[in-house]
């Protein structure tokens, strides 16, 4: 009966620790099937990330052609405008040169104009002068020579009347002599007021001929000066064109790798591990079984006298 009871207690032990191997291998497999799913879900994440970031790549990629592009255009424009407003400026500035350059070159034809009309007004005005004293020196002189043929008339005509007297001896020769002497103190003194006309006249000349010069002088100096060329304004040069670089293409290290699937757990290997633990378990329970089977038996035999 002994023995009997512990077999029973044996199969109990047996069949408990088979539903709990049972359960513990369920487990085990649902736990490496939800494993699975969580490392499939985030394998599938970091695969959409991927992907995400390698669009989001290449669409900054084309973004950044698009506005070197549009920079570029709009470079071109401003760089058009500004040659076109550079070429106004300079057809602006030329025409204001040229203005400038007739009315400085009409101002000094004018200004030698005026210089020319004064140099001949002043030499005209200096020849008028000089005739005007030339014709005095030539009327001074006329009557000057008037003057000594009427004195030399007069001396003939006071000898003739001495001589008509008929005088004669040292009185005679005396009237005579003074008669002579005062007609020689007349020439003297017609020759010393023509010579000093003739100085007078030739100072007067000099201080005309002075005189026009400092006038010559002073219309020069009131002249302007010749205008020569104005520099031409500076032309400006075309803007250079600008060089945009795009960006290089992308390459397959742009990406960086590809997400790793994770290792796969096995629900079988997990279920194998958790009936291995339990079979263990049960091999224990049966031997403990057994054991105990045999230790009634051999106590009941004991107990009986039944061999050693």
């Amino acid at each position: 009966m002994l023995i009997t009871g512990g077999m029973v207690m044996g199969g109990i032990s047996m069949v408990g620790g088979f539903l709990g191997g049972r359960s513990s291998a369920a487990a085990a497999r649902e736990q490496a099937i939800a494993q699975n799913k969580a490392m499939m879900a985030k394998y599938q994440y970091d695969l959409d990330m991927w992907d995400m970031k390698k669009q989001q790549l290449q669409s900054e990629r084309s973004e950044s052609i698009d506005r070197i592009l549009t920079s570029a255009r709009n470079e071109g424009k401003l760089r058009a405008y500004k040659d076109v407003q550079a070429l106004e400026q300079y057809d602006y500035n030329l025409k204001i040169r040229n203005e400038q350059q007739t009315s400085n070159e009409i101002a000094f034809k004018r200004s030698d104009d005026i210089y020319q009309d004064t140099t001949d007004l002043n030499g005209m005005a200096a020849r008028a002068s000089m005739d005007s004293e030339i014709v005095k020196l030539e009327e001074i002189g006329a009557e000057s020579k008037f003057d000594k043929n009427e004195s030399y008339i007069e001396m003939l005509q006071a000898e003739g009347k001495l001589r008509a007297r008929g005088a004669s001896g040292r009185s005679a020769s005396k009237n005579i002599q003074a008669t002579m002497g005062d007609y020689g103190r007349q020439m003297a003194m017609m020759n010393e007021t023509m010579e000093s006309a003739g100085r007078n006249t030739r100072a007067v000349l000099e201080d005309i001929i002075r005189d026009k010069t400092s006038a010559d002088l002073t219309a020069f100096a009131s002249k302007m000066l010749a205008p020569g060329k104005l520099p031409m304004p500076i032309k400006q040069q075309p803007i250079p064109v600008a060089e945009f670089d795009l960006p290089r293409l992308l390459e397959d290290f742009d990406f960086g790798p590809m997400p790793v699937k994770g290792a796969m757990a096995s629900p079988g290997a997990a279920a194998q591990k958790a009936w291995g633990s339990a079979i263990s378990g049960i091999a224990g329970g049966l031997g403990q079984v057994a054991g105990g089977a045999l230790d009634s038996y051999y106590t009941q035999n004991n107990k009986y006298g039944y061999g050693e």
